[in-house]
C-alpha cells in the first residue's frame, strides 16, 4: 500500500473507527515491528473475541518471553485524560501493561516551547518525559520518540524529536505516578537501556542549551546530573523519598548481576548506573 493510500485509509478508519472490526492500518505496521524484537513471543492486531468485553479494546496485543502481556493503543484523535486513566486502571488490574502510539500530527513540533494539552502531559508523565508517535508524513512509515522537557518556566516545555527510535526492547514495568494520572500503573516499555542512556545524555544537553539561551547562571551541570539520576531510576524528576527508594529496589532486583535475566555485561553496567543514581539523589536531598 502506498503512503498516500495508507493516509487515506488511516483517515477513513479514524472517522468510522467504532463501526469497524478490522485492525487499524497503523496497528498492522507496528505489529510487524513488535515481531522483530527479540523479547517478543507474539504480537497480534486481530480483534480477539475474548477482548470484546473490555471497555477499551487494544489495537495490538503483545506477549513477551518473560510472560508479560501488554495492550497497545493507536491514538489518532485527541483523547480525554479520563480515558487514558481508565485504560491504565482497566489493564493494571490484570497486571497488563498499557502502551500508547500517537499520531505525530497531534503532538507539538520539533523545537516547540510552551504549554501542553492535559492528555499530552499525562503521557509525558507516564513515559518519564517522552511520548511514542507514528509518522506518515515521510516516504516511509516511521516511529518517533517525542521528548518533552520542563523549562525554568512553570508548566512550559521544550520539545525535541528523536526520529531514529530503534524499538529494540519490550517489557512491562509498574510505574508510580505522583502527579496528573496519580496511581500505580503497569506500563509497556519499548526502549532499551542503551537508548535510554543516550536520551538521558541528549536531554542534559538540551537543558543546557535552553537555559544558556535564557541567560541562566545557575549550576547547570549539577542540576542536569540530578535530573539524569531521576531518569536513570525511571521516575519523575523530583519524586519523593519513598518513590525513589522503591524505584531503586525494583531496578536493583532486576539488574543485580547475580540474579538478572539480562546479558551479564549489560546487567553490571545498568546496576552501577542505578546505584550511582540512587546515591546521588540521596546525597543531594540529604536523605539518610
Amino acid at each position: 500500500m502506498t503512503k498516500s493510500a495508507l493516509n487515506l485509509y488511516h483517515d477513513a478508519y479514524s472517522s468510522a473507527r467504532k463501526k469497524l472490526t478490522v485492525p487499524h492500518p497503523i496497528a498492522n505496521l507496528i505489529k510487524s515491528r513488535f515481531r522483530e524484537v527479540q523479547d517478543v513471543k507474539s504480537a497480534s492486531a486481530r480483534r480477539e473475541a475474548s477482548l470484546t468485553s473490555l471497555s477499551y479494546e487494544p489495537d495490538i496485543v503483545v506477549e513477551t518471553w518473560m510472560n508479560s502481556r501488554l495492550y497497545a493503543y493507536i491514538i489518532d484523535r485527541s483523547p480525554k485524560s479520563r480515558t487514558i486513566r481508565a485504560i491504565l486502571k482497566q489493564n493494571s488490574k490484570a497486571s497488563i501493561g498499557s502502551l500508547f502510539f500517537v499520531d505525530l500530527r497531534l503532538l507539538p513540533q520539533d523545537g516547540y516551547c510552551g504549554r501542553l494539552h492535559s492528555w499530552q502531559d499525562d503521557l509525558r508523565v507516564l513515559n518519564i518525559g517522552a511520548i511514542h508517535a507514528y509518522d506518515l508524513s515521510q516516504d516511509d512509515f516511521r516511529l518517533v520518540q517525542v521528548n518533552l522537557d520542563e523549562t525554568t518556566q512553570r508548566n512550559e516545555f521544550v520539545v525535541w524529536h528523536t526520529t531514529d527510535f530503534p524499538f529494540d526492547a519490550v517489557s512491562v514495568r509498574r510505574r508510580d505516578c505522583q502527579t496528573n494520572i496519580r496511581g500505580s500503573w503497569y506500563v509497556g516499555d519499548i526502549a532499551s537501556p542503551k537508548f535510554k542512556r543516550r536520551i538521558s545524555e541528549e536531554r542534559a544537553q538540551q537543558r543546557f542549551h535552553y537555559r544558556t539561551r535564557q541567560g541562566q547562571s545557575a549550576d547547570l551541570h549539577s542540576a542536569n546530573q540530578i535530573s539524569a539520576a531521576y531518569l536513570a531510576l525511571e521516575i519523575e524528576v523530583g519524586a519523593g523519598q519513598e518513590a525513589v527508594k522503591e524505584a531503586f529496589r525494583k531496578l536493583a532486583r532486576e539488574y543485580h548481576p547475580d540474579v538478572s535475566q539480562h546479558e551479564k555485561r549489560e546487567a553490571e553496567q545498568r546496576f552501577k548506573e542505578v546505584k550511582s543514581a540512587y546515591d546521588r539523589i540521596r546525597s543531594h536531598r540529604r536523605w539518610s
